[in-house]
């Protein structure tokens, strides 16, 4: 049973008094009544009418679920209970009113609360973008930045706090509609005001995460859209693909800073540790003054003594060898446990890589030992965090004099030496780098080619080209010379192309013979020597 109703607003207006015409909603017919019952005091003739463009559609069937929407005519509302009707009776029935009564807002609230969670980068990226989605849509963002605004403009410091290190979004007033009124070109719009103020790559990080709400809506929550928005989004064109090599002596620069940076590090180590004793007598000390002034003078005298008899530990060194050695991922490398290296057989085992696969990184002899002589007091091979990394790979950078290399040009460094090597298939570079698209490696195939090239002579070495042994001499082809053949090797291997004539002689014609005293690139044919001299006697 299907019934339909008028929910449109209720218009109250007097002829040609426009100023004196009121809306009022579905919900409040009496209100318009008693404005009409005012106008008629006042002396005026008000009409009431109800507009049309709001249809509460309502289905009711046994065996489904009730319907209930609203539609914008009377036509759109009888074509809607028409065709659900029509598709029951088919058994193609499929409920879109749910898209209808959902926003996109609360779509994402659902993804943060039930898939988000669910994903290896919910808390790097996912998170960070749909909350601050929800947070710049109700405006808090841009609230709190007037606000500092304001504070600063009156006494020159800001006591509110930003909360947020973004820049806020803006174009996202679609993400109020009901999902099923969401439209490819709302997508593409955010897309243009979004990279007015960030980079493209961010703004394609930030149209997957839209992406992986609106498939999830789609495929999973079953929300029915007659198309998806996200179809047909047209993403923004970059190229970021870095392709940095270490120039000459960089390398080597880049080790050497690594190992001051050691130095300094187990400078600093010994002198924390010798600096217990210090810590608990300026506990002691009845004032904050006298603590601060005992601490910074013990530091000073354990700083010294550190530098004597500090114990060095190539805790970088070996991490900048390894990043190049194993062309591990930064993570990878960092959350790698003493429990899956195994020295004896070469080998670290990453249970969990950016794919989602496992795989085992190979040691070469070199890295063996510098991992060897690493000591085991923490569970992680490296134990480094990844802000402490970022500033000492800075300080590293700065130290050995090397501008714009990024921690992850040394995977790309150890990809490129091994596929210069020549040694190496695509597939096995696959299986040393962990690429799960063997495409990925196509940057690395030019520096196969001129390997492939010296392969290619050793496999055809055998096969001499017609061209290297032959030249063609006033229109006739000749053996070139050096070429250390003889007549006889030659009738030998084109038997074909030397007996022809010889097979027209008579039967009684002598056979030709060759002279002891020739060499065996000479053939003497008596019949027509005997012929020349008879030729030189006339």
């Amino acid at each position: 049973m299907a019934t339909i109703e008028n929910r449109s607003r209720y218009i109250v207006a007097v002829k040609n008094k426009d100023a004196l015409q009121r809306l009022f909603p579905y919900s409040e017919l009496q209100r318009a009544k008693a404005y009409c019952a005012e106008l008629r005091e006042r002396g005026y003739k008000p009409r009431l009418d109800q507009l049309e463009d709001a249809y509460l559609v309502r289905i009711r069937q046994k065996g489904h679920k009730p319907q209930q929407f609203t539609v914008d005519s009377l036509a759109e509302a009888e074509s809607a209970v028409a065709r659900i009707e029509a598709e029951r009776k088919t058994g193609l029935f499929r409920d879109y009113t749910k898209a209808h009564n959902v926003t996109f807002a609360d779509l994402i609230r659902r993804y943060a609360e039930e898939e988000g969670p669910k994903h290896r980068g919910w808390e790097t990226v996912e998170k960070y973008k749909c909350r601050g989605w929800l947070d710049d849509l109700a405006g808090n963002l841009a609230q709190r930045d007037a606000q500092r605004k304001a504070e600063i403009a009156a006494t020159g410091k800001a006591v509110t706090a930003r909360k947020a290190m973004r820049v806020p979004a803006t174009g996202i007033e679609w993400m109020s509609k009901p999902f099923a009124q969401v439209e490819t070109t709302d997508i593409e719009g955010y897309i243009r005001d979004r990279l007015d103020v960030v980079a493209p790559s961010t703004v394609d990080r930030e149209i997957d995460v839209l992406s992986a709400i609106c498939n999830v809506a789609v495929k999973v929550w079953k929300y029915h859209v007659a198309d998806n928005p996200m179809n047909g989004v047209r993403r923004p064109k970059y190229f970021n693909e870095r392709n940095r090599r270490l120039k000459s002596g960089e390398y080597q620069r880049l080790i050497d800073a690594a190992i001051e940076e050691d130095r300094l590090r187990s400078i600093e180590l010994r002198a924390q540790a010798l600096m217990a004793d210090a810590r608990g007598q300026a506990a002691l000390r009845p004032t904050v003054y006298q603590k601060k002034g005992l601490i910074q003078d013990a530091l000073a005298e354990c700083r010294a003594q550190a530098e004597q008899d500090y114990e060095h530990v190539a805790l970088y060194e070996t991490w900048a060898h390894f990043q190049t050695m194993t062309a591990a991922r930064r993570g990878e490398s960092l959350n790698t446990t003493w429990d899956n290296v195994d020295l004896a057989a070469r080998t670290v085992f990453l249970p969990m890589t950016k794919n989602g696969r496992p795989r085992k990184l190979a040691l070469r002899a070199e890295l063996v030992e510098l991992l060897d002589a690493l000591p085991r007091t923490d569970a992680r091979v490296f134990p480094i965090s990844e802000d402490a990394l970022k500033k000492a790979w800075a300080r590293i950078c700065q130290r050995a004099g090397i501008d714009d290399l990024h921690i992850h040009d040394l995977r790309h460094e150890g990809i490129s030496q091994a596929a210069e090597t020549g040694q190496f298939s695509l597939v096995d570079l696959q299986a040393f780098s962990g690429h799960c698209d063997v495409r990925m490696l196509l940057r690395y195939a030019h520096l196969c080619t001129t390997k492939l090239a010296h392969r290619l002579d050793a496999a055809f070495a055998t096969t001499k080209l017609k061209t290297e042994t032959t030249q063609v001499h006033r229109g006739r082809r000749r053996v070139r010379a050096g070429q250390g053949l003889s007549v006889t090797e030659i009738l030998a291997d084109a038997p074909e192309a030397a007996q022809p004539k010889c097979a027209k002689l008579a039967p009684s014609t002598p056979a030709p013979t060759t002279s002891p005293a020739q060499g065996n690139n000479v053939i003497a044919f008596p019949g027509r020597r005997a012929a020349g001299a008879q030729a030189g006697g006339r």
